[in-house]
């Protein structure tokens, strides 16, 4: 992966979240899409993320999209009155900051659970067309950014 390649898909995401009212609204983009990009350009979706967050722009992959929020859009305290193991365990957005795997696995059953048929049967065939390569780096990116050992 070139460095221009990295840039090139960076700054797309980067002009489409500002297009669409970021960094004062919270903004989606099509998963798919942003991933394609990735994929053609021979950048990793996990090091695109790093380098966003770097930048105070804060990515995680909800559903089919990916949502895009700034530093002061992200609630890092649970509310004081209502704090609980749940709340605290929820994906955060820092990377690495999951507490283990079984953290990312109940937010994957809690992501799973709230998919319409059609949505999963779209995620089922995505992932289906996909090669051996792409899931492994799939894989990957999900490590990555779930990793407590980072």
């Amino acid at each position: 992966m070139s460095e221009s390649e990295s840039n090139s898909v960076e700054e797309s995401i980067k002009h489409s979240i500002r297009k669409n009212g970021f960094p004062e609204k919270i903004v989606r983009l099509s998963f798919k899409r942003v991933y394609d990009a990735c994929k053609k350009n021979g950048t990793p979706l996990a090091n695109i993320l790093d380098k966003l967050q770097e930048q105070q722009i804060f990515g995680k992959i909800v559903g089919d999209h990916l949502e895009f929020r700034s530093r002061e859009k992200i609630d890092f305290k649970p509310p004081a009155a209502q704090s609980s193991a749940k709340s605290a365990a929820e994906f955060s957005w820092t990377p690495g900051s999951a507490a283990n795997l079984k953290g990312f696995q109940d937010a994957a059953k809690n992501a799973l659970g709230n998919m319409t048929p059609e949505q999963m049967a779209q995620a089922r065939a995505m992932i289906e067309n996909m090669s051996d390569e792409e899931k492994t780096d799939m894989l990957k990116m999900f490590t990555q950014r779930f990793d407590s050992g980072k």
